[in-house]
């Protein structure tokens, strides 16, 4: 069959799955155009706004909408501190001896999209808008704890009483001048509390993205519009008060946000006046003028549309590999129009975390998670066959975590830990019935399985987000573990003298945010991609209390806080190590989560896209698409010429 029919079978599911995007299709299904991409995965960005957004999709839609002061190399593989770019910077920093001070000299002639010069007082602008927000779910932690002064506004931001706290810090701080300097128009200086070696990394990410100020106060809310309100309120909530930038874009980068129709496609659009265009751009580049990022939960639909070429890229969960692999031939099942990226592996970390504290009910009742109880943590980790998880959900893209927060590959790496927990029926029903013997725990079940005190449904509820596969099957395996424990003849079932069992749902990814953050789950699934490659950003998420999930799921030990900020300026590699090693030992001992896998590669492309832009990094969102250095040759491809993927 020639490269170009398509099998009239398939015709009516690729519209069908591709319901919402029909603007792309013909009479029936065909290629989008040479300069169009089309990819398509699951769920949506949560914010558009880079200072508060904290999910891998949008930093997928950033990192070609927005840029920073420096960027990871393109086209490598590279996470070294010594290989990332200048991008809005110049040049490379000039660091001071103690290491505490980087003056930056700043690219001149680049304008945002909406035509604001970009410039020294920009840049100091960005760094106070996103210190203002202070989103707690979000990114600006990274800065603030290495930025002088910084720690005191994050400390505000986290008090009881950050209404009256947070507003008097965050002004004291930007009087005092002490973290930012504006040297000239285009010169700043960096001021840090310590000399961090990953300064430079946190710079790449996305926390660290250049907005232009005089979009975002054009479109504030009244009140908000003048330059030193940042066109924002004070911790104003994305979520419950999003402010216009949660859902529009005014970067410097390559691409524009034309339209976000959440649930059906994101549509960028080739800025054409983009700064490198006349500087170091490779050629090629600019050749994509459209990206429609599709939203299509259904996975069978997403490979049939890759494979009828209505869809340049589809994300394919590591559940469905072997829909698009031939682990015989370790090459695509249709090599001639499919390739398959799977050679890499990247430092995500596929978990589940344990609610330590309250549970929220949707009608707004609290009540005792289980999981507050050692013994329950155990015995769920027990009760989990992570055999059967990587066998079914990860089919060889991946492997084990078996050195929990922190991934192969990074500074502090070690395995011995947490190389007792394994699948153990029989050591899980042990923990059940130690968990039994504490009344808090029984109060805390009882709530579990009555929840608004009336007829008791006996049921635990578990979800996660609509679409990933790799998740569902997750939680079927909780669901396993934990109803083959309370079967079990030798589990102490007095006090649930009608069983318990397990339930699962799904939720789109944006409420599935929102329910982990309002703590409405007892243990959730999600995974972490990191912003810099040190463990430093491994360790505050997972186990410092104000970090990413610790803060979520009310993790507290205090010794490992302690141990959190020592390493953080420990600049002797060997004591540094051995600190990590302590707060592994310590999570471990804890239970506070239940650690899946690391993430391989694993991506699928037709073989008429070309370019260094997709290129595998480790680090996500910059493994994802870069379209700017990406194009497509459909001439190539109907004469069947022998595919080279990053050329």
């Amino acid at each position: 069959m020639e490269k170009n029919q398509i099998i009239a079978i398939i015709v009516i599911v690729i519209v069908v799955a591709g319901a919402g995007v029909a603007f792309l299709m013909l009479s029936g299904p065909s290629r989008p155009l040479e300069d169009t991409f089309v990819y398509e995965t699951i769920g949506n960005p949560q914010f558009m706004d880079p200072h508060a957004d904290y999910e891998n999709y949008g930093g997928f839609v950033f990192y070609n909408v927005y840029e920073t002061l420096y960027s990871p190399p393109w086209g490598s593989d590279s996470t070294a501190t010594e290989d990332l770019r200048p991008a809005l910077a110049a040049s490379d920093p000039v660091i001071s001896a103690d290491g505490k001070n980087y003056t930056i000299a700043l690219r001149e002639n680049v304008l945002f999209q909406d035509g604001t010069p970009f410039n020294a007082s920009v840049v100091e602008w960005n760094f106070y808008r996103a210190a203002k927000l202070f989103y707690l779910d979000g990114p600006y932690w990274m800065i603030a704890e290495v930025l002088k002064g910084g720690q005191a506004v994050e400390d505000a931001a986290f008090s009881e009483d950050s209404a009256t706290e947070f507003p008097l810090a965050f002004d004291a701080w930007v009087a005092s001048g002490e973290a930012i300097e504006v040297i000239d128009e285009f010169t700043v200086k960096f001021i840090l509390e310590e000399p961090f070696g990953y300064f430079m990394p946190v710079l790449t990410y996305t926390a660290s993205a250049m907005m232009s100020p005089t979009f975002v106060l054009a479109n504030a809310d009244t009140g908000f519009t003048t330059w030193d309100s940042y066109g924002i309120d004070y911790l104003q909530d994305p979520i419950s008060d999003p402010n216009y930038m949660c859902t529009h874009t005014c970067g410097t980068g390559p691409y524009m946000l034309t339209e976000w129709i959440p649930d059906s496609y994101i549509h960028l659009e080739l800025n054409e006046d983009y700064w490198r265009g006349t500087t170091d751009a490779p050629a090629l580049a600019g050749s994509i003028k459209h990206v429609y990022m599709r939203t299509n939960e259904d996975v069978t639909g997403r490979i049939l549309n890759l494979r009828a070429g209505t869809a340049d890229a589809v994300m394919v969960p590591r559940t469905n590999a072997m829909d698009v692999y031939d682990n015989v031939t370790d090459d695509s099942l249709y090599p001639d129009d499919i390739y398959v990226s799977h050679a890499g592996y990247g430092y995500g970390l596929t978990f589940m975390g344990f609610n330590l504290y309250q549970v929220n009910t949707t009608i707004g009742t609290w009540y005792d998670s289980p999981f507050a109880n050692l013994n329950m943590r155990q015995c769920a980790s027990y009760a989990f066959d992570y055999e059967a998880f990587l066998a079914a959900a990860v089919q060889g893209f991946g492997f084990r975590a078996d050195s929990g927060p922190i991934p192969l590959g990074l500074l502090g790496y070690n395995t011995s830990a947490f190389t007792h927990i394994q699948y153990n029926i029989t050591r899980a029903v042990e923990m059940w019935n130690l968990a039994v013997l504490d009344p808090t725990f029984l109060a805390a079940m009882a709530s579990v399985l009555t929840k608004t005190g009336t007829a008791a449904p006996n049921t635990i509820q578990l979800s996660y987000n609509s679409g990933n596969t790799e998740r569902q099957q997750a939680c079927l395996l909780v669901k396993d573990g934990l109803e083959a424990v309370f079967a079990h003849e030798d589990a102490n079932m007095t006090a649930f003298p009608s069983g318990v069992s397990v339930t699962i749902q799904a939720l789109e990814w944006a409420n599935y945010l929102a329910s982990n953050r309002y703590r409405q789950n007892m243990l959730f699934f999600v995974g972490w991609g990191p912003d810099y490659p040190d463990p430093d950003n491994f360790i505050f998420p997972f186990g410092y209390s104000r970090g990413t999930n610790g803060y979520r799921i009310r993790y507290n030990n205090t010794a490992v806080d302690a141990w959190y900020f020592e390493a953080k300026t420990e600049t002797n590699v060997t004591l540094r190590e051995n600190i990590y090693g302590r707060i592994l030992q310590a999570m471990a001992d804890d239970f506070p989560y239940l650690w899946t896998y690391q993430q391989g590669e694993l991506r699928a492309w037709r073989t008429w896209v070309h370019g260094p832009g997709m290129k595998w990094n480790p680090l996500p969102g910059v493994y994802s698409f870069y379209f700017y250095h990406m194009w497509k040759d459909y001439t190539a491809y109907d004469a069947g010429d022998a595919y080279s993927p990053y050329v």
